[in-house]
């Protein structure tokens, strides 16, 4: 059974969340016009995600260094940084929950009278990525500038930048009518999608990871920091 997740933790899960945004960006296509604004927002979150996770994974790759390097044990006997605390699971997890989370949301679009604050935390997740890549790629840039790196670049800043953030802009440009009842329920709902995404699967399934053979759920390189290897390599 942990063989098979494995095997679904490595390139078959980014292959269903492709195929989901491509399945999603063809009905959007087609219903456009009938789509409320939240529907509109958590369409984008669910295109979007593909491309951001094939960013901070394969075209560079190399997130998972970073994030393990800045929250994972500090003591080198203790790191297990292609695995430790983000693991290939945990990071599959996070990334499916955030691609059809929304995709639940925006069907409560229709039945309820939560478009507006269904837009209001598609917004709030995209500029929350935004911050959040361009905050890692400061921080490796003042790690690493004396090691020759000169960007703030940072596997996921790409598409954070030129989709999350223009999407972000897209829907609050058309929201109307927004009320502190929008804002509320726009706030409870990204924070039960972060419990979930995040929250819940991280925080037990990290731990259970390491308890496992060496190598399972591990990352196979560092990719991008491959250049920068007194960065991670011990």
């Amino acid at each position: 059974m942990v063989r098979k997740l494995d095997k679904w933790c490595d390139i078959n899960w980014i292959i269903f969340i492709c195929v989901t945004g491509v399945v999603t960006a063809s009905l959007a296509a087609i219903f456009w016009d009938k789509l409320p604004l939240g529907a509109r927002g958590a369409v984008f979150v669910a295109i979007i995600m593909p491309l951001h996770v094939l960013e901070e994974w394969k075209f560079p790759g190399g997130l998972h260094i970073f994030y393990n390097v800045l929250l994972g044990p500090k003591e080198e006997e203790k790191q297990q940084l292609d695995r430790y605390p983000m693991s290939r699971l945990t990071d599959m997890i996070t990334n499916v929950g955030l691609q059809w989370i929304p995709l639940v949301y925006l069907v409560l679009c229709f039945f309820t009278g939560l478009s507006n604050a269904v837009a209001l935390c598609m917004v709030l997740l995209s500029f929350f990525e935004v911050a959040g890549h361009t905050g890692a790629g400061i921080i490796t840039w003042s790690w690493l500038r004396k090691d020759g790196k000169k960007t703030i670049y940072h596997p996921g800043i790409a598409t954070s930048w030129m989709m999350f953030f223009p999407a972000g802009v897209y829907v609050m440009a058309h929201l109307g009518n927004v009320t502190g009842h929008d804002w509320i329920w726009g706030i409870i709902l990204l924070v039960i999608m972060l419990i979930i995404s995040i929250v819940l699967t991280e925080t037990p399934l990290k731990k259970w990871v390491v308890k496992q053979e060496k190598g399972a759920f591990a990352f196979t390189d560092a990719k991008y920091y491959e250049r920068y290897p007194s960065f991670w390599k011990k």
